[in-house]
This record gives C-alpha cells, structure tokens and sequence, in this order.
C-alpha cells in the first residue's frame, strides 16, 4: 500500500483544483457506482485495498465518500466522514452488515479506541458509514475497518485549520447570502428542486445568530452530478416539517446552470463561494447561539438526519 508522503510528515498543498469541477464530481458517489476505476472523480489517489486471512482473497474495498483532494478535515474539529464498502467489482454495497468497527492509526499506532459505526441507507441509495472522530495532529492517517473477517484500509490527510477554507463544527457560522423567491441575487433558478423546496424564504445572512436554531443545506437536485442530492433535500423537506421551531435555508449550486452547456463554465451561487465548498450536498445544523454543531457532506439517510436535526430542535 503506498503513501502519498511518509506518515510522520505534515500534509502539503494538495495540486491546485478547479472548484467547479470538484462540485460537479459531487465527490465521487455517482462515479463510484460505475467502479473502483472512476475512484479519481473523487480525488482518490489510489485504490482502496483490503486484506483478509492467509490464502483467502478480499472481496470488499473500503471508499471514502468524500473529496480527498482538497483541505476538508482540520485538526481538534469533530468530523464526520462517510465511507462506503464496494463489492469485488468496485460497485458500493445497498446493504452493509454491521456494526463496522473502525480504528485509525498514525506510523501503526492507534489514535483513541476502536469506533463501532451503525450503517445508514434509509431513503438513500448506497449504505454508508458516517465515521465520527477528531483528528489531534494535521498529519496522513490510515483508516482501518474491520467487515466480514477482512481489514479494510484507507488513508485520510488531516490540516491545519486555517487551511480548511469550508466551516466546521465548533465555528460560528458566517453570514452568508442565499437566494429568495423575492430577491434571487442572480440566481436562476432559485430551486432546481420539483416542486420546489419551502426554504427560500428568507436570505441566510438575516437569520444567522437571531437565536433561533438553523439548519442550512447546499444542493441542487436537478444538477446534480449524483443520485444523493434530491433524496437529501426531499428528507430535509419531511424532516423540517415536523420542527416549527427550526429556521431552514437551502442554497442552490450555481447561479446560471440553464445558460451553459457544461456545468463546469456555470457561475458558483454566493453560499458555495462564500463557504468555499468544493463539494455538494452539504448540511450545517447550528445551534440558537450560531455555532455548528453537526456538518454532514455528501449522504446522508432519514434515520441520521433525524439524529441531527434533534440536537438543535
């Protein structure tokens, strides 16, 4: 198995990456269920692998449903990292047997105990592992799980946090513009949702820190480059209806998607820019006093949402 940098080495810049087309691979989930080889899509460098016993031939892979070529996890910050299991063929499971246990290690050493993670698939269409650790030190970690008698392994580099550009849990959201029915700020369309989403009521930058709890969501359902993003919303849609307490923003993608042929020539929505989110969808449950206190990227079930919407509402 090789290393990009030697283990005890702090992560360099990783190769510069154009935003828009990191948006477009939405990291990766709908390139992974055409194979291990479509791994580049979401920035993976090399191919997951896994060992079994001696003599026996490894029939899964462990894949990191996230984007692991640009700054996304940062020390000392609670991070929640989905992770999917494929089959001998590369294509990600619909099931997953578990609980998986995880265990993450630096130069061989183990960092912190073991982790038993519960799989999701409510109302999404991979089973997925939402991996939930903070990293102590921005160097490259390996990423263990154990899953039918076989050791699955990855890698992940952790920073600094002033090289994380997105918010992570423990920060005080920033204001940020979103797009209204009212005032589109640009944006066309306003929700590529059908029917469109109730949550555009209101600009983002008037209701952060108005003590009220706040769910926001970075989508876009009709663009997507996967099968996550409608299914994420169309939860969060359910879900918020049941919390009148809860304030929910959704921003779109991209300003113009209807005016280019490539999504990669489409203009970023001023919520992307602003947050530097290099990936899409992304959800950020924050508390009445305005800090974050769950991030989920790129998946996330029914079940799972409900958990997180509970912690605010």
């Amino acid at each position: 198995m090789s290393r990009p940098h030697p283990p005890s080495h702090r992560p360099t810049d990783p190769p510069a990456l154009d935003r828009r087309a990191l948006l477009r691979g939405g990291a990766g989930l709908g390139a992974l269920a055409l194979g291990a080889a479509a791994m580049s899509a979401c920035g993976e460098s090399r191919s997951p692998t896994s060992e079994a016993g001696a003599g026996a031939t490894p029939t899964n892979a462990l894949i990191a449903a996230f984007p692991q070529s640009t700054p996304l996890v940062a020390v000392g910050a609670p991070t929640r990292l989905p992770y999917l299991i494929a089959d001998g063929e590369g294509v990600p499971l619909t099931r997953i047997d578990g609980p998986v246990t995880f265990t993450i290690r630096r130069d061989g050493e183990k960092v912190g105990g073991p982790v038993e993670v519960a799989p999701r698939s409510e109302g999404v269409p991979r089973a997925y592992l939402p991996l939930q650790f903070t990293f102590p030190e921005a160097v490259i970690y390996d990423v263990e799980a154990e899953y039918r008698g076989q050791r699955l392994d990855s890698q992940l580099q952790v920073y600094d946090r002033a090289r994380v550009g997105a918010p992570v849990v423990g920060d005080r959201l920033p204001p940020a513009d979103t797009a209204t029915f009212t005032q589109p700020l640009g944006v066309d369309p306003v929700c590529s949702r059908a029917p469109v989403c109730p949550f555009h009521g209101v600009n983002l930058r008037e209701v952060v820190g108005t003590g009220r709890p706040l769910v926001v969501m970075l989508s876009t359902p009709a663009f997507c480059q996967t099968a996550i993003c409608g299914p994420v919303l169309d939860e969060l849609v359910v879900e918020a209806g049941n919390r009148p307490g809860l304030t929910v923003v959704h921003s779109e993608v991209y300003k113009n998607p209807k005016e280019v042929r490539d999504l990669a020539d489409a203009t970023l929505a001023p919520l992307p820019s602003e947050y530097k989110l290099d990936f899409e969808p992304t959800m950020f449950v924050v508390d009445a006093g305005g800090t974050i206190v769950a991030r989920a990227d790129v998946i996330v079930s029914a079940d799972e949402m409900r958990e997180l919407l509970d912690l605010v509402s």
